[in-house]
C-alpha cells in the first residue's frame, strides 16, 4: 500500500501544480485517493481525507458543478466534525458549504447548525491568553508585554554550522540522533512535535524564532554570555519581545508557506502525519 500511496501522492502533487489547470484530471486523482482511503485506515491518514475533500468541492466549483461540490462539502463537514476536527477544518468547509447551499437557494440545514455550535464551543474552551511582563533589557529600555512563547529554531545552513560549532546542541533532545545529528528536516520534524506537545498541554501563543549563528554570536558577546542552550532561549525570547520580523506564530495556516522554510505548505510538510515527500525528485 506504501508504493501505491506514494504514486497517488505524486499524481496529486503533478494534476494540482498542472499549468493550465485540469480541474477534470485533477478531480479523478482526488476520487482515487479518496476510493483508497476508504480501503485503507492507513492511506487516509497520509492522504488527509478530510482535505481530499475539500479538494474535490473547490474542484467541482471550478467546473461548475455545484451540486458535487456541495455533497464533498457535506462528507468533509461531517468527518472533520467526527474526529473533532484535528485539522482545524470546520471553519474552512462551514463557510464554503453555505456559499454552496445559498447559491442552490437552499437554507442553513442541521449540519450547518451543528457546525456553527462546534465551533462557538471550541472558542469557548480556548484558554485566555495572560500577558506576563518581559525582562528588562540590558540598555535600560521600558519592558513590553510577552503575549507568546518563542522557541529557538535553527534554519537550514545555521543549522548545520551551529551543530559542528557547539557540541552541546548536537548532543541535545532535539538534534541528536543515533547516528550523530539528525539531518535538517528530521530536526525541523522533531521541533514540531515539540510544538505540538506544548500545544496540547495549553501553552498559548508559541512561536519560532530563528537563530541565526553570526548575529547570535554577535548577541551573545554584547551580553557577556556563553553560546549554549540558555542564551538560545533568552535570545529567542528576546527576538520576540522586540517584535523581530523572523519570529513567525506557531501555527501557521494549512495551506500557508511551512515555518520551516521549504516553500511548502506547511499541510504538505511539517504538518504531514508522515515523512513522505510529494514531489519528485530530482
Amino acid at each position: 500500500m506504501t508504493n501505491l500511496v506514494d504514486r497517488l501522492e505524486r499524481e496529486l502533487y503533478a494534476a494540482a501544480t498542472a499549468r493550465p489547470r485540469d480541474s477534470a484530471r485533477y478531480a479523478a486523482v482526488l476520487e482515487r485517493a479518496v476510493r483508497t482511503c476508504s480501503a485503507d485506515p492507513e492511506a487516509a491518514e497520509v492522504l488527509d481525507l478530510a482535505d481530499l475533500y475539500l479538494e474535490l468541492a473547490t474542484e467541482y466549483e471550478a467546473l461548475g458543478r455545484r451540486e458535487a461540490a456541495l455533497n464533498w462539502l457535506t462528507d468533509g463537514l461531517r468527518l472533520a466534525l467526527h474526529t473533532a476536527d484535528p485539522e482545524r477544518l470546520v471553519n474552512q468547509l462551514v463557510d464554503l458549504r453555505q456559499q454552496s447551499l445559498d447559491g442552490l437557494g437552499r437554507p442553513a440545514d442541521a449540519l450547518q447548525e451543528e457546525a456553527t455550535r462546534f465551533l462557538r464551543e471550541k472558542q469557548q474552551a480556548r484558554p485566555t491568553q495572560v500577558e506576563e511582563p518581559a525582562p528588562e533589557p540590558a540598555n535600560g529600555a521600558a519592558p513590553g508585554p510577552v503575549s507568546r512563547v518563542a522557541l529557538a529554531w535553527l534554519p537550514a545552513g545555521d543549522y548545520e554550522q551551529a551543530v559542528t560549532l557547539w557540541p552541546e546542541l548536537a548532543e541535545s533532545e532535539l538534534v541528536a540522533g543515533p547516528a550523530g545529528p539528525l539531518p535538517h528536516r528530521l530536526y525541523c520534524r522533531a521541533m514540531q512535535q515539540k510544538l505540538a506537545e506544548l500545544s496540547r498541554a495549553g501553552l498559548p501563543g508559541l512561536a519560532i524564532a530563528p537563530v541565526r549563528v553570526a548575529p547570535f554570536t554577535a548577541w551573545c558577546t554584547e551580553q557577556g554570555q556563553q553560546p549554549d542552550s540558555e542564551a538560545r532561549a533568552t535570545y529567542a525570547a528576546h527576538l520576540a519581545a522586540h517584535a523581530d520580523s523572523g519570529v513567525v506564530s506557531w501555527p501557521p495556516d494549512r495551506n500557508q508557506p511551512c515555518w520551516c522554510g521549504s516553500e511548502r505548505k506547511y499541510k504538505k510538510c511539517c504538518a504531514a502525519p508522515s515523512l513522505v515527500d510529494p514531489e519528485p525528485q530530482r
